[in-house]
Protein backbone atom coordinates (compact mmCIF):
# COMPACT_ATOMS: atom_id res chain seq x y z
CA UNK A 1 0.00 0.00 0.00
CA UNK A 2 1.20 3.35 -0.98
CA UNK A 3 1.55 6.00 1.81
CA UNK A 4 -0.42 8.05 0.66
CA UNK A 5 -3.26 5.99 0.38
CA UNK A 6 -2.17 4.65 4.13
CA UNK A 7 -1.98 8.12 5.29
CA UNK A 8 -5.77 8.99 4.49
CA UNK A 9 -7.01 5.87 5.84
CA UNK A 10 -5.11 6.28 8.79
CA UNK A 11 -6.40 10.01 9.62
CA UNK A 12 -9.72 8.82 9.16
CA UNK A 13 -9.48 6.22 11.02
CA UNK A 14 -8.02 7.91 14.22
CA UNK A 15 -10.86 10.55 13.56
CA UNK A 16 -13.49 7.74 13.50
CA UNK A 17 -12.52 5.09 16.21
CA UNK A 18 -11.93 7.34 18.72
CA UNK A 19 -15.30 8.97 18.22
CA UNK A 20 -16.95 5.58 18.48
CA UNK A 21 -15.29 3.92 21.45
CA UNK A 22 -15.43 7.51 22.96
CA UNK A 23 -18.14 6.56 25.75
CA UNK A 24 -16.47 2.90 26.36
CA UNK A 25 -13.24 4.11 27.37
CA UNK A 26 -13.42 5.44 31.26
CA UNK A 27 -11.01 7.56 32.93
CA UNK A 28 -8.85 4.22 33.85
CA UNK A 29 -7.89 3.45 30.00
CA UNK A 30 -7.17 7.22 29.32
CA UNK A 31 -4.42 6.93 32.05
CA UNK A 32 -2.98 4.00 31.20
CA UNK A 33 -2.44 5.22 27.82
CA UNK A 34 -0.82 8.12 29.44
CA UNK A 35 1.33 6.16 30.83
CA UNK A 36 2.60 3.93 28.11
CA UNK A 37 2.82 6.75 26.11
CA UNK A 38 4.91 8.86 28.41
CA UNK A 39 7.35 5.73 29.42
CA UNK A 40 7.93 5.62 25.81
CA UNK A 41 8.69 9.16 25.62
CA UNK A 42 11.16 9.00 28.80
CA UNK A 43 13.02 6.06 28.32
CA UNK A 44 13.92 7.75 24.42
CA UNK A 45 15.09 10.95 26.04
CA UNK A 46 17.09 9.08 27.98
CA UNK A 47 18.54 6.81 25.50
CA UNK A 48 19.22 9.73 23.65
CA UNK A 49 21.25 12.00 26.45
CA UNK A 50 22.80 8.47 27.31
CA UNK A 51 24.49 8.52 23.62
CA UNK A 52 25.59 11.75 23.61
CA UNK A 53 27.53 11.68 26.55
CA UNK A 54 28.77 8.04 25.66
CA UNK A 55 29.90 10.14 22.36
CA UNK A 56 31.14 13.14 24.58
CA UNK A 57 33.24 10.49 26.80
CA UNK A 58 34.38 8.80 24.01
CA UNK A 59 35.60 12.28 22.53
CA UNK A 60 36.91 13.81 25.55
CA UNK A 61 39.30 9.69 26.60
CA UNK A 62 39.90 10.02 22.37
CA UNK A 63 41.23 13.67 22.63
CA UNK A 64 43.52 13.02 26.06
CA UNK A 65 44.81 9.78 24.87
CA UNK A 66 46.75 11.84 21.79
CA UNK A 67 48.02 14.36 24.35
CA UNK A 68 51.70 13.72 24.72
CA UNK A 69 53.81 16.24 27.35
CA UNK A 70 56.81 15.88 25.39
CA UNK A 71 55.15 17.87 21.79
CA UNK A 72 53.67 21.38 21.37
CA UNK A 73 50.12 20.50 22.02
CA UNK A 74 49.11 24.29 20.94
CA UNK A 75 46.87 23.28 18.36
CA UNK A 76 44.69 20.83 20.50
CA UNK A 77 43.84 23.98 22.30
CA UNK A 78 40.74 24.81 20.81
CA UNK A 79 39.26 20.89 21.29
CA UNK A 80 40.12 21.27 24.64
CA UNK A 81 38.36 24.55 25.12
CA UNK A 82 36.03 23.13 23.25
CA UNK A 83 35.36 19.94 25.84
CA UNK A 84 35.23 22.61 28.57
CA UNK A 85 38.79 21.18 29.87
CA UNK A 86 40.12 24.04 32.68
CA UNK A 87 43.08 23.09 32.94
CA UNK A 88 45.49 19.93 32.26
CA UNK A 89 48.41 19.16 34.38
CA UNK A 90 51.66 16.66 34.29
CA UNK A 91 51.85 15.63 38.29
CA UNK A 92 54.08 13.73 40.30
CA UNK A 93 52.95 10.79 42.66
CA UNK A 94 53.15 13.27 45.36
CA UNK A 95 50.81 15.73 43.68
CA UNK A 96 53.71 18.39 42.65
CA UNK A 97 52.98 20.04 39.27
CA UNK A 98 55.61 19.52 37.03
CA UNK A 99 54.19 21.25 34.14
CA UNK A 100 51.05 22.78 32.84
CA UNK A 101 50.02 21.25 29.71
CA UNK A 102 46.73 23.22 29.01
CA UNK A 103 44.74 26.31 31.00
CA UNK A 104 41.58 28.60 30.74
CA UNK A 105 41.62 31.79 31.87
CA UNK A 106 45.25 31.05 33.72
CA UNK A 107 43.50 28.68 36.14
CA UNK A 108 46.81 26.06 36.24
CA UNK A 109 46.92 24.44 39.55
CA UNK A 110 50.19 25.02 41.50
CA UNK A 111 49.57 21.15 42.60
CA UNK A 112 47.17 18.70 43.58
CA UNK A 113 45.64 18.60 47.28
CA UNK A 114 45.59 15.10 48.71
CA UNK A 115 42.36 14.57 48.59
CA UNK A 116 42.17 15.39 44.52
CA UNK A 117 45.27 13.41 44.63
CA UNK A 118 44.03 10.20 46.49
CA UNK A 119 40.74 10.38 43.56
CA UNK A 120 43.85 10.57 40.64
CA UNK A 121 45.46 7.31 42.67
CA UNK A 122 41.59 5.64 42.56
CA UNK A 123 40.93 6.16 39.15
CA UNK A 124 43.78 6.06 37.48
CA UNK A 125 44.39 2.97 35.36
CA UNK A 126 47.53 0.83 33.35
CA UNK A 127 47.43 2.36 30.16
CA UNK A 128 44.07 3.84 29.59
CA UNK A 129 42.53 7.53 30.24
CA UNK A 130 40.28 6.97 32.70
CA UNK A 131 37.52 9.88 34.25
CA UNK A 132 36.55 10.06 38.24
CA UNK A 133 33.72 10.63 39.66
CA UNK A 134 32.64 14.00 40.17
CA UNK A 135 35.10 16.51 42.78
CA UNK A 136 35.85 20.15 43.31
CA UNK A 137 38.83 22.23 43.10
CA UNK A 138 37.54 25.77 43.74
CA UNK A 139 41.46 26.93 42.76
CA UNK A 140 40.88 25.99 39.03
CA UNK A 141 36.74 26.17 38.84
CA UNK A 142 33.81 27.39 40.87
CA UNK A 143 31.69 24.57 39.71
CA UNK A 144 32.11 20.43 40.31
CA UNK A 145 34.31 18.59 38.03
CA UNK A 146 35.72 15.75 36.47
CA UNK A 147 39.56 14.62 36.59
CA UNK A 148 40.58 12.94 33.60
CA UNK A 149 43.51 11.08 34.41
CA UNK A 150 46.63 9.11 32.75
CA UNK A 151 49.21 7.01 33.51
CA UNK A 152 52.35 8.83 31.92
CA UNK A 153 55.28 6.90 33.49
CA UNK A 154 56.00 7.37 36.88
CA UNK A 155 54.05 10.41 36.91
CA UNK A 156 50.29 11.44 36.03
CA UNK A 157 48.67 13.55 33.34
CA UNK A 158 45.47 15.37 34.83
CA UNK A 159 42.92 16.93 33.13
CA UNK A 160 39.83 19.40 35.19
CA UNK A 161 37.12 18.92 33.19
CA UNK A 162 34.28 21.24 33.47
CA UNK A 163 30.82 19.47 33.88
CA UNK A 164 29.10 22.53 32.19
CA UNK A 165 28.11 20.22 29.17
CA UNK A 166 26.68 17.67 31.07
CA UNK A 167 24.78 20.39 33.54
CA UNK A 168 23.88 22.21 30.36
CA UNK A 169 22.47 19.10 28.55
CA UNK A 170 20.59 17.85 31.57
CA UNK A 171 19.07 21.27 31.44
CA UNK A 172 17.72 21.21 28.25
CA UNK A 173 14.98 18.59 29.32
CA UNK A 174 12.15 19.89 30.63
CA UNK A 175 8.56 19.37 30.12
CA UNK A 176 5.47 19.14 32.02
CA UNK A 177 5.89 21.78 35.23
CA UNK A 178 8.41 19.52 36.93
CA UNK A 179 9.36 16.63 34.13
CA UNK A 180 13.48 16.87 34.48
CA UNK A 181 16.57 14.86 33.71
CA UNK A 182 18.93 13.89 36.43
CA UNK A 183 22.45 12.78 35.70
CA UNK A 184 24.81 10.76 37.92
CA UNK A 185 28.11 9.51 37.94
CA UNK A 186 29.36 6.18 38.34
CA UNK A 187 28.94 6.32 42.37
CA UNK A 188 25.93 7.86 42.09
CA UNK A 189 26.58 11.44 42.71
CA UNK A 190 24.86 13.85 40.82
CA UNK A 191 26.72 15.86 38.35
CA UNK A 192 22.93 17.54 36.37
CA UNK A 193 19.63 18.08 38.29
CA UNK A 194 17.56 20.92 38.46
CA UNK A 195 17.89 21.71 41.79
CA UNK A 196 21.47 24.16 41.32
CA UNK A 197 21.89 23.32 44.94
CA UNK A 198 22.04 19.59 44.78
CA UNK A 199 24.19 19.90 41.74
CA UNK A 200 26.95 21.80 43.73
CA UNK A 201 26.79 19.70 46.70
CA UNK A 202 27.17 16.57 44.24
CA UNK A 203 24.29 14.93 46.26
CA UNK A 204 24.50 10.84 46.49
CA UNK A 205 21.31 9.56 45.71
CA UNK A 206 22.55 5.96 44.90
CA UNK A 207 20.20 4.61 47.86
CA UNK A 208 17.04 5.24 45.16
CA UNK A 209 16.07 2.12 43.59
CA UNK A 210 15.95 3.64 39.85
CA UNK A 211 19.64 5.22 40.44
CA UNK A 212 20.84 1.42 41.83
CA UNK A 213 19.10 -0.03 38.70
CA UNK A 214 21.57 2.36 36.25
CA UNK A 215 24.20 1.98 38.39
CA UNK A 216 24.31 -1.64 37.35
CA UNK A 217 23.54 -1.00 33.90
CA UNK A 218 20.28 -1.28 33.76
CA UNK A 219 17.65 0.12 31.34
CA UNK A 220 13.80 1.05 31.53
CA UNK A 221 10.95 2.61 33.62
CA UNK A 222 10.10 2.92 36.92
CA UNK A 223 7.76 4.25 39.48
CA UNK A 224 9.67 5.89 42.36
CA UNK A 225 8.91 8.27 45.40
CA UNK A 226 11.42 11.41 44.56
CA UNK A 227 12.31 13.35 48.44
CA UNK A 228 13.44 15.92 46.12
CA UNK A 229 9.38 16.58 44.61
CA UNK A 230 8.13 15.20 47.69
CA UNK A 231 5.93 12.88 45.08
CA UNK A 232 5.87 9.74 43.03
CA UNK A 233 7.37 10.18 39.77
CA UNK A 234 7.81 7.83 36.66
CA UNK A 235 10.99 7.50 35.04
CA UNK A 236 12.66 6.37 32.70
CA UNK A 237 16.20 5.18 33.30
CA UNK A 238 19.44 3.86 31.60
CA UNK A 239 23.46 4.29 31.64
CA UNK A 240 26.25 5.39 29.82
CA UNK A 241 28.31 2.07 29.00
CA UNK A 242 31.96 3.25 29.00
CA UNK A 243 31.43 6.06 31.42
CA UNK A 244 29.21 4.13 33.88
CA UNK A 245 27.01 7.24 34.68
CA UNK A 246 23.10 6.94 35.41
CA UNK A 247 20.74 8.69 33.28
CA UNK A 248 16.96 9.37 34.23
CA UNK A 249 14.06 11.24 33.47
CA UNK A 250 11.57 11.38 35.48
CA UNK A 251 7.93 13.34 35.63
CA UNK A 252 5.05 13.47 38.61
CA UNK A 253 2.63 11.07 38.47
CA UNK A 254 -0.09 13.78 39.35
CA UNK A 255 0.93 15.61 35.79
CA UNK A 256 -0.31 12.65 33.98
CA UNK A 257 -3.70 12.35 35.91
CA UNK A 258 -4.11 15.96 35.63
CA UNK A 259 -3.94 15.34 31.87
CA UNK A 260 -5.72 12.47 31.46
CA UNK A 261 -8.88 14.68 33.10
CA UNK A 262 -8.59 17.30 30.46
CA UNK A 263 -8.08 14.69 28.06
CA UNK A 264 -11.35 12.90 29.08
CA UNK A 265 -13.31 15.92 28.88
CA UNK A 266 -12.33 17.75 26.04
CA UNK A 267 -12.29 14.50 23.84
CA UNK A 268 -15.70 14.38 22.29
CA UNK A 269 -15.41 17.75 21.05
CA UNK A 270 -12.51 17.78 19.95
CA UNK A 271 -12.93 14.45 18.22
CA UNK A 272 -16.24 16.07 16.12
CA UNK A 273 -14.46 18.33 14.79
CA UNK A 274 -11.77 16.69 13.58
CA UNK A 275 -13.84 14.16 12.17
CA UNK A 276 -15.20 16.98 9.89
CA UNK A 277 -11.89 18.44 8.96
CA UNK A 278 -10.44 15.41 8.51
CA UNK A 279 -12.18 14.07 5.13
CA UNK A 280 -12.32 18.10 4.14
CA UNK A 281 -7.80 18.36 4.19
CA UNK A 282 -6.99 14.68 4.14
CA UNK A 283 -6.70 13.87 0.60
CA UNK A 284 -5.15 17.14 -0.61
CA UNK A 285 -2.65 17.09 1.83
CA UNK A 286 -1.62 14.19 2.10
CA UNK A 287 -0.33 14.13 -1.96
CA UNK A 288 1.26 17.23 -0.77
CA UNK A 289 3.24 16.60 2.34
CA UNK A 290 3.60 12.95 1.08
CA UNK A 291 5.94 13.28 -2.06
CA UNK A 292 8.68 15.12 -0.76
CA UNK A 293 8.85 12.53 2.16
CA UNK A 294 8.97 9.46 -0.72
CA UNK A 295 11.62 10.81 -2.73
CA UNK A 296 13.78 11.60 0.21
CA UNK A 297 13.09 7.96 1.06
CA UNK A 298 14.16 6.80 -2.49
CA UNK A 299 17.36 8.83 -1.83
CA UNK A 300 17.96 7.45 1.36
CA UNK A 301 17.88 3.97 -0.25
CA UNK A 302 19.84 4.79 -2.86
CA UNK A 303 22.55 5.71 -0.44
CA UNK A 304 21.83 3.07 1.43
CA UNK A 305 23.15 0.57 -1.35
CA UNK A 306 26.34 2.66 -1.98
CA UNK A 307 25.31 5.41 -4.56
CA UNK A 308 27.04 7.96 -2.26
CA UNK A 309 27.18 9.96 -5.37
CA UNK A 310 23.19 10.26 -5.76
CA UNK A 311 22.57 14.53 -6.39
CA UNK A 312 20.41 14.90 -3.94
CA UNK A 313 17.27 17.41 -5.70
CA UNK A 314 14.24 17.63 -4.05
CA UNK A 315 11.65 19.65 -5.62
CA UNK A 316 9.08 21.32 -2.86
CA UNK A 317 5.90 23.02 -3.53
CA UNK A 318 5.71 26.92 -2.45
CA UNK A 319 2.79 25.77 -0.88
CA UNK A 320 4.31 23.41 1.68
CA UNK A 321 4.96 23.99 5.22
CA UNK A 322 8.48 25.37 5.92
CA UNK A 323 8.97 22.50 8.19
CA UNK A 324 9.15 20.29 4.68
CA UNK A 325 11.31 22.60 3.09
CA UNK A 326 13.37 22.97 5.98
CA UNK A 327 14.06 18.88 6.32
CA UNK A 328 14.59 18.95 2.30
CA UNK A 329 16.96 21.96 3.00
CA UNK A 330 18.71 20.15 5.86
CA UNK A 331 18.99 16.57 4.01
CA UNK A 332 20.90 18.67 1.22
CA UNK A 333 23.55 20.41 3.63
CA UNK A 334 23.79 16.88 5.62
CA UNK A 335 24.80 15.42 2.58
CA UNK A 336 27.03 18.36 1.51
CA UNK A 337 29.07 18.20 5.29
CA UNK A 338 29.21 14.35 4.80
CA UNK A 339 31.33 14.45 1.72
CA UNK A 340 33.12 17.30 2.89
CA UNK A 341 34.10 15.90 6.20
CA UNK A 342 34.98 12.63 4.10
CA UNK A 343 37.15 14.58 2.07
CA UNK A 344 38.79 16.23 5.04
CA UNK A 345 39.31 13.27 7.38
CA UNK A 346 40.95 11.31 4.86
CA UNK A 347 42.96 14.50 3.91
CA UNK A 348 44.32 14.40 7.68
CA UNK A 349 44.30 10.72 7.67
CA UNK A 350 46.60 10.34 4.82
CA UNK A 351 48.50 13.96 3.28
CA UNK A 352 50.86 16.57 4.97
CA UNK A 353 49.09 19.38 5.41
CA UNK A 354 52.52 21.79 4.57
CA UNK A 355 53.28 19.25 1.60
CA UNK A 356 50.13 17.54 0.09
CA UNK A 357 52.45 14.20 -0.09
CA UNK A 358 52.16 11.33 1.84
CA UNK A 359 52.37 11.43 5.62
CA UNK A 360 54.11 8.81 7.83
CA UNK A 361 51.39 5.93 8.13
CA UNK A 362 50.05 6.23 4.93
CA UNK A 363 53.63 6.38 3.09
CA UNK A 364 54.16 3.10 5.35
CA UNK A 365 50.99 1.28 4.17
CA UNK A 366 51.74 2.38 0.32
CA UNK A 367 55.09 0.89 1.12
CA UNK A 368 53.84 -2.45 2.38
CA UNK A 369 51.93 -2.66 -0.81
CA UNK A 370 54.57 -1.89 -2.76
CA UNK A 371 56.88 -4.12 -1.55
CA UNK A 372 54.71 -7.09 -1.49
CA UNK A 373 54.11 -6.71 -5.12
CA UNK A 374 58.07 -6.35 -6.02
CA UNK A 375 59.03 -9.39 -3.82
CA UNK A 376 56.17 -11.29 -6.09
CA UNK A 377 57.78 -9.92 -9.65
CA UNK A 378 61.50 -10.47 -8.26
CA UNK A 379 61.67 -6.66 -9.19
CA UNK A 380 64.29 -3.97 -7.25
CA UNK A 381 63.72 -0.88 -6.14
CA UNK A 382 65.65 2.19 -4.28
CA UNK A 383 64.63 3.67 -1.06
CA UNK A 384 66.04 7.51 -0.48
CA UNK A 385 66.43 9.05 2.83
CA UNK A 386 66.87 12.74 2.82
CA UNK A 387 67.20 14.91 5.41
CA UNK A 388 67.97 18.71 5.33
CA UNK A 389 71.36 20.17 6.30
CA UNK A 390 70.66 22.76 9.26
CA UNK A 391 66.70 22.98 9.21
CA UNK A 392 66.81 23.29 13.14
CA UNK A 393 69.00 26.18 12.23
CA UNK A 394 65.94 28.16 9.95
CA UNK A 395 63.23 27.94 12.57
CA UNK A 396 65.67 29.29 15.15
CA UNK A 397 66.65 32.12 12.95
CA UNK A 398 63.83 33.04 10.95
CA UNK A 399 60.85 31.35 12.58
CA UNK A 400 58.57 28.37 11.88
CA UNK A 401 56.32 30.12 9.23
CA UNK A 402 59.74 30.13 7.17
CA UNK A 403 60.35 26.47 8.21
CA UNK A 404 57.22 25.55 7.00
CA UNK A 405 57.09 27.73 3.86
CA UNK A 406 60.55 26.14 3.03
CA UNK A 407 59.18 22.77 3.28
CA UNK A 408 56.22 23.78 1.82
CA UNK A 409 59.20 25.16 -1.69
CA UNK A 410 60.79 22.02 -1.36
CA UNK A 411 58.32 19.44 -1.67
CA UNK A 412 56.82 21.48 -4.90
CA UNK A 413 60.25 21.24 -6.03
CA UNK A 414 59.89 17.58 -5.59
CA UNK A 415 56.79 16.91 -7.00
CA UNK A 416 57.73 19.40 -10.47
CA UNK A 417 60.87 17.46 -10.36
CA UNK A 418 59.11 14.82 -11.36
CA UNK A 419 56.13 15.73 -13.05
CA UNK A 420 54.10 14.10 -10.41
CA UNK A 421 50.44 15.53 -11.18
CA UNK A 422 48.78 13.48 -8.54
CA UNK A 423 47.89 14.75 -5.06
CA UNK A 424 47.98 11.59 -3.45
CA UNK A 425 44.54 11.86 -2.12
CA UNK A 426 43.17 7.83 -2.81
CA UNK A 427 42.73 5.69 -0.10
CA UNK A 428 45.80 3.06 0.95
CA UNK A 429 43.14 0.35 -0.29
CA UNK A 430 43.96 1.58 -4.43
CA UNK A 431 45.61 -0.94 -6.51
CA UNK A 432 49.28 -0.25 -5.93
CA UNK A 433 49.47 -0.66 -9.81
CA UNK A 434 47.44 2.94 -9.87
CA UNK A 435 50.75 4.58 -7.86
CA UNK A 436 53.17 6.65 -9.92
CA UNK A 437 57.08 4.69 -10.45
CA UNK A 438 58.46 7.52 -8.12
CA UNK A 439 56.55 8.02 -4.44
CA UNK A 440 57.76 10.84 -2.42
CA UNK A 441 56.74 11.57 1.03
CA UNK A 442 57.33 13.44 4.36
CA UNK A 443 58.06 11.56 7.53
CA UNK A 444 57.72 14.59 9.64
CA UNK A 445 60.41 17.67 10.50
CA UNK A 446 62.54 17.94 7.82
CA UNK A 447 62.76 13.85 6.84
CA UNK A 448 61.72 13.21 3.48
CA UNK A 449 61.79 9.82 2.06
CA UNK A 450 61.33 8.73 -1.87
CA UNK A 451 60.80 5.47 -3.27
CA UNK A 452 62.04 4.46 -6.58
CA UNK A 453 60.39 1.60 -8.28
CA UNK A 454 61.53 -1.35 -10.46
CA UNK A 455 65.26 0.08 -10.69
CA UNK A 456 67.82 -1.70 -12.62
CA UNK A 457 70.84 0.35 -12.82
CA UNK A 458 72.38 1.75 -9.62
CA UNK A 459 74.31 4.26 -11.52
CA UNK A 460 71.60 5.70 -13.43
CA UNK A 461 69.91 5.60 -10.37
CA UNK A 462 72.73 7.71 -8.89
CA UNK A 463 72.54 9.88 -11.67
CA UNK A 464 69.03 10.46 -11.09
CA UNK A 465 69.35 11.24 -7.04
CA UNK A 466 72.17 13.70 -8.26
CA UNK A 467 69.54 15.27 -10.56
CA UNK A 468 67.31 15.98 -7.97
CA UNK A 469 69.60 17.18 -5.99
CA UNK A 470 70.66 19.90 -8.45
CA UNK A 471 67.41 20.84 -8.94
CA UNK A 472 65.78 21.21 -4.90
CA UNK A 473 69.14 21.79 -3.00
CA UNK A 474 68.73 25.64 -4.02
CA UNK A 475 67.72 28.84 -3.10
CA UNK A 476 64.84 29.90 -2.00
CA UNK A 477 62.81 33.04 -1.54
CA UNK A 478 60.95 32.60 1.62
CA UNK A 479 58.43 35.23 3.16
CA UNK A 480 59.86 38.62 4.76
CA UNK A 481 62.31 38.82 1.89
CA UNK A 482 64.62 35.53 3.54
CA UNK A 483 67.25 33.99 0.54
CA UNK A 484 68.36 30.57 2.00
CA UNK A 485 70.35 28.35 0.10
CA UNK A 486 69.39 24.92 1.27
CA UNK A 487 71.54 21.66 1.37
CA UNK A 488 70.41 18.21 2.45
CA UNK A 489 72.11 14.63 3.07
CA UNK A 490 70.44 11.28 1.67
CA UNK A 491 70.72 7.92 2.09
CA UNK A 492 70.00 5.53 -0.25
CA UNK A 493 68.64 1.32 0.64
CA UNK A 494 68.03 -0.83 -1.62
CA UNK A 495 65.55 -3.46 -2.04
CA UNK A 496 65.78 -6.43 -1.70
CA UNK A 497 69.32 -6.18 -0.41
CA UNK A 498 69.21 -3.66 2.38
CA UNK A 499 65.89 -4.97 3.61
CA UNK A 500 62.76 -7.14 2.65
CA UNK A 501 60.50 -5.18 4.56
CA UNK A 502 60.07 -1.81 4.69
CA UNK A 503 60.79 -0.72 8.69
CA UNK A 504 64.25 -2.82 7.87
CA UNK A 505 64.67 -0.68 4.23
CA UNK A 506 63.73 2.53 6.28
CA UNK A 507 66.39 1.73 8.90
CA UNK A 508 69.01 0.86 6.35
CA UNK A 509 68.47 3.94 4.63
CA UNK A 510 68.16 6.20 7.60
CA UNK A 511 71.79 4.94 8.42
CA UNK A 512 73.09 5.65 5.01
CA UNK A 513 71.70 9.27 5.52
CA UNK A 514 74.04 9.82 8.71
CA UNK A 515 77.14 8.31 6.99
CA UNK A 516 76.46 11.34 4.05
CA UNK A 517 76.39 13.87 7.44
CA UNK A 518 79.25 12.45 8.58
CA UNK A 519 80.60 12.65 5.16
CA UNK A 520 80.64 16.77 5.45
CA UNK A 521 76.80 17.14 4.51
CA UNK A 522 75.11 17.98 1.20
CA UNK A 523 76.31 13.59 0.25
CA UNK A 524 75.09 11.46 -1.12
CA UNK A 525 75.48 7.66 0.67
CA UNK A 526 74.11 4.26 -0.57
CA UNK A 527 74.01 2.01 2.35
CA UNK A 528 77.03 -0.45 3.71
CA UNK A 529 76.35 -3.30 5.69
CA UNK A 530 79.61 -3.48 8.86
Amino acid sequence: MRLRYLFIITFCLVALVPLALFWKWPYSKVLDYELDEVKEHHLVIAKNLAGAFERYHQDVIGLFDILNPDEDNSKLFELFKSYNFESIVLSSPQGNIKGCLYNYEDKCPTNINNDLLSLVKKTVQKDKVTISTVTQDKSVSKDPILLVVKKYGNDYLVGYLSTKYIVTMGKRVSFGKKGHAAIVDQEGNLMAHPFDSWIEQRKNISKLSVVKKMMSGQTGVEIFYSPALKDDMISGYTSVPNAKWGVMVPQPLYELKNKAEKINTAALFILFLALGLALLITIPLSFLLIKPIERLSELIKSIEKGKVDTKVELAVSNYLPSEIKELKNGFVKMMDKIEENKKHISQLAYIDVHTNLPNRNYFHKLMDKVLEELKQENQKAALVFIDFDGFKGVNDTYGHRAGDELLTLFASRIIEHFSLGCKFEKSCQCDSSELPGIIPARLGGDEFVIMFRNIEDIDALKAEIQDLFDDVFIEYDLYGGVKLKLTGSAGVAIFPKDGETYSKLLKSADTAMYDAKKAGKNTIRFFEAK
